[in-house]
């Protein structure tokens, strides 16, 4: 890992964000306004059967982080 590549984020806790979500908006949405809104995010598309088999489990990042880093 590069450390010029991380990104440090210091999170003041007298103001604390929320971010732009709308939570009522979305505690009133049914669970099929939520999957079809999800659906609708090019960001966000569902893996396929056959993808998933790529992936390989990280049972423990801690761990592998430090390997990694020696």
């Amino acid at each position: 890992m590069i450390e010029g590549n991380i990104t440090r984020v210091t999170l003041d806790p007298n103001n604390p964000s929320k971010g732009k979500t709308d939570w009522e908006r979305v505690d009133a949405m049914t669970e099929e306004e939520i999957h079809a809104a999800a659906l609708s995010d090019p960001d966000a598309q569902p893996v396929a059967p056959e993808e998933l088999e790529e992936f390989k489990p990280v049972t423990d990042a801690k761990s592998y982080s430090e390997r990694e880093r020696k």
